[in-house]
């Protein structure tokens, strides 16, 4: 059963609106002034408000009381009531976030449906935001590079700017993440995102996205984002006349002017390809590319980038097991782990992560994990972690091959940061940069 919190000076007034609500199986209580308003609020925490605008021997009026309902719970929605209706008050109510505004008298029928109304809406956008929290989950920029410090800055700065952005980068690198973490640290992060994946779509789809008559004008892509951020995934797949289209709205705001509908978004373009050399190849209009890269950001491969591995690793172990993780992976597993290329990336990663939990879970005892072959567990027989070639050796040239896939290892492992590879090696660095000559071993 909803609560309603009926709130006026005039006492028939607040029992007439409670009967009529009454009928309707709503629970009500009734306040006559400001204190006695905001202490039933706290007591009850009602679903609906309706607030007389005049409160007389009140220490606060209606629309002081409003804000302060605001301040308490920002999502409560509150119909304001008043005998003395204009049209200044009804909209300085509506600016200051009330749900709508009654005239008394009023008309019961109407009182109710707008109370039902009222409520439904409140529900609505609370839905909204726990499926946002699925949809669009908290996961913050996960690593200890210099490449995620410096990502984290340009997500921020983007955060707060309408220019267009262009995300480039290989599949599972964390482009859409990245989009997403703009998107919640922006004006617009009330609202899901609008992502509109061109690979995935149908020709009549993507005709239906760049209608603007007046029937269809609700399903133009930019209407449909409008104040809200537009994620455009692989724009690389669209043929050269939907590239046009879009080019079109792009560099023609002004058509959408007789609906009088004025464009306010972030646009931001995600791509795996080089478009500068789709642009060569005649796959890709150059104007566009101009128009959709205002900002260019390339998210790079974990393998690039290979102090973000840990990091991520111990994340989505304790995020996916729920912060109740019995298992944890040897320092032998997590040297291996550090040291794979993942070709697939953080997506790759995150996948093992859950592999390694699903082929535990029935184990009841807690333990270490370990990475016997990595690559053949990622279903690649092409490569292996450290490969055993050297059985056929003199002893002499064994420890040379092992000596070299080992220091190889660890320059990978740390990005090319010869300091840490000397701390990790306890090998001085002059004797290292020695060892890595003499076994020809080039930093670069």
């Amino acid at each position: 059963m909803h609560k309603v919190l009926i709130v006026d000076d005039e006492k028939d007034i607040c029992f007439l609106i409670s009967e009529i609500l009454k009928d309707e199986k709503y629970n009500t209580s009734i306040a006559l002034n400001s204190d006695d308003a905001i202490n039933k609020f706290k007591e009850n925490k009602p679903d609906l408000i309706i607030l007389d605008v005049w409160l007389s021997n009140s220490k606060l009026d209606g629309i002081e009381l409003l804000k302060e309902f605001k301040l308490l719970d920002a999502k409560i929605p509150i119909i304001i009531i008043s005998g003395h209706g204009t049209v200044d008050l009804a909209v300085k109510s509506i600016k200051n976030g009330a749900y709508d505004f009654l005239e008394k008298p009023f008309n019961s029928d109407k009182l109710i449906i707008l109370s039902k109304r009222a409520i439904e809406s409140s529900l609505l956008i609370n839905e909204n935001k726990d499926l946002k929290k699925i949809l669009v989950p908290s996961v913050p920029l996960i690593g200890d590079s210099d490449f995620i410090k410096k990502l984290l800055k340009f997500a921020n700065d983007q955060s707060i700017s309408k220019s267009r952005l262009l995300i480039t980068g290989q599949f599972g690198s964390g482009k859409k993440h990245l989009s997403n973490i703009i998107h919640k640290a922006s004006n617009f992060n009330e609202k899901l995102p609008v992502s509109i994946d061109f690979k995935k779509l149908t020709n009549e789809a993507l005709e239906n996205l760049f209608l603007y008559d007046e029937k269809n004008i609700n399903e133009n892509l930019f209407v449909r984002s409008n104040n809200n951020t537009l994620i455009l995934l692989n724009i690389e797949t669209l043929t050269l006349s939907f590239q046009k289209k879009l080019l079109f709205f792009l560099e023609n705001k002004n058509v959408f002017d007789d609906y009088n509908i004025k464009l306010n978004q972030k646009i931001i373009c995600i791509t795996e390809k080089n478009l500068e050399n789709e642009i060569e190849n005649g796959n890709f209009i150059k104007r566009l590319y101009e128009r959709i890269s205002t900002h260019v950001i390339e998210v790079k491969p974990l393998s690039d980038r290979r102090a973000d591995i840990l990091p991520i690793l111990n994340y989505y172990l304790n995020k996916i097991s729920g912060g109740i993780n019995k298992f944890k992976f040897s320092s032998s597993a997590l040297t291996k782990l550090q040291m794979y290329d993942w070709p697939g990336n953080v997506s790759q990663l995150i996948n093992y992560v859950e592999k390694s939990l699903i082929l535990n879970q029935d184990n009841n005892l807690s333990r270490e994990l370990e990475v016997d072959d990595l690559a053949l567990q990622m279903g690649d027989d092409t490569a292996t972690i450290s490969p055993n070639q050297s059985l056929d050796l003199s002893l002499k040239d064994a420890r040379s091959e092992f000596e070299k896939d080992y220091l190889i290892s660890q320059i990978k492992r740390f990005n090319g940061n010869i300091s840490k590879v000397s701390d990790f090696t306890g090998m001085e660095r002059t004797a290292l940069y020695r060892k890595l000559k003499s076994l020809n071993i080039k930093i670069d």
